[in-house]
């Protein structure tokens, strides 16, 4: 395990946290916190009104990061929090650190007035794994998996919906839909049917089909209220051709339809729904620190994500996803997107995405009570 894996891991098992510092922890007051002395992995309350400063490290295996440790920890020794004695400096390692390292860090403790402890790896790692299988049980009826697609905005749905307003008919044949998707064009078909799909994820159209005949695609009641409100000026499209009209941004209303059959209640099998939500829910667990930049993300955090998603994606296929579905979640006004100068971005839940997750889970959980709660008798 990493050090922000472990880190996540402790700090949300305080008992176990605070068996290992043994110090009387009352409450945390900072995680990842930038000062001029550095960067504070955690810093906690004590019972007595002190304020620990916690240097955390995974196994401390060779000169390099023991003199990083020590560096670290007399650089926090200068901190001063207005008129609070100086805070107790905690050394916090594994105890799977080799013996000759652990004498080095526990003299120079001795020397400087620290405080050395150490935490089990496997112990961490097994709360680790329970905190994940816990996250992922879901809250109520089965939810379909999580499913990976090219779909980069629900903008692009505008490109599907967009033939229904030109031709203004509420029923269209896959033919209807050829000058839109250049579908003479093998590749473009695998781009329609992605479009279509998405469009089903969030019923705005139905299949029609009968047996032996021709696809025939109808408007749902969400599918016509989007139609109706596509901003859509021919003028500001007329040097466009219909096949170079990827998406149409979403206008307020299309949100609000979109929102509207999120929180419908049926969301079981639908994937573009049931993407948003288990988004929203990685946001919500890992606090939105692990959204990749590019398609490159490191082996922990990938194993994490994969873990919570139950999917073994690969690493370009999960950064994908995960930037997909963060567009999707930012384009609903779900999620703010915080630009950072790592390799990663920060999500957050807005408000609005904090009552939506919160109403689907609810929603979730009643089903499941609706569900279980004869079989109590």
């Amino acid at each position: 395990m990493n050090e922000s894996l472990v880190e996540w891991t402790l700090l949300r098992e305080q008992n176990y946290l605070n068996k290992c510092l043994g110090l009387g922890v009352k409450k945390k007051i900072f995680q990842q916190y930038s000062t001029e002395y550095g960067r504070i992995d955690f810093a906690h309350e004590l019972n007595d009104g002190r304020i620990a400063i916690t240097e955390l490290e995974t196994v401390v295996d060779n000169k390099s990061k023991l003199e990083y440790c020590k560096y670290q920890c007399l650089e926090y020794a200068n901190i001063q929090f207005g008129k609070m004695e100086k805070p107790l400096i905690v050394i916090l390692i594994a105890n799977e650190t080799p013996d000759k390292y652990k004498k080095q860090l526990i003299n120079f403790s001795q020397e400087h007035n620290f405080e050395f402890k150490t935490y089990s790896l496997e112990i961490v790692n097994s709360y680790y794994k329970q905190l994940i299988e816990e996250a992922i049980k879901n809250s109520g009826v089965p939810l379909v998996k999580p499913v990976a697609n090219n779909f980069t905005h629900l903008a692009c749905l505008n490109r599907f919906i967009l033939p229904f307003l030109d031709l203004e008919k509420e029923v269209l044949k896959r033919n209807d839909f050829v000058e839109y998707f250049d579908l003479r064009k093998d590749r473009a078909d695998s781009h329609f049917k992605v479009h279509k799909q998405m469009a089903e994820y969030f019923e705005l159209i139905k299949d029609v089909s009968e047996t032996n005949k021709l696809s025939e695609i109808q408007l749902t009641d969400y599918g016509k209220r989007f139609r109706d409100n596509i901003n859509y000026e021919f003028t500001v499209y007329q040097n466009y051709s219909k096949s170079e009209l990827k998406q149409i941004a979403l206008s307020l209303e299309q949100k609000r339809i979109l929102l509207e059959s999120l929180m419908n209640g049926n969301i079981g099998e639908l994937k573009g729904k049931a993407n948003l939500l288990y988004f929203m829910r990685f946001v919500h667990l890992t606090e939105g620190i692990w959204v990749p930049r590019g398609r490159k993300m490191d082996k922990q955090k990938r194993d994490f994500a994969n873990s919570f998603l139950s999917a073994d994606y690969s690493e370009i296929t999960l950064c994908n996803w995960l930037n997909f579905i963060c567009t999707h979640a930012v384009e609903l006004e779900l999620v703010e997107r915080i630009k950072t100068n790592t390799e990663y971005d920060r999500a957050t839940l807005t408000s609005l995405g904090s009552r939506v997750l919160g109403f689907i889970e609810m929603d979730l959980h009643l089903k499941r009570e609706r569900a279980q709660i004869p079989l109590q008798l």
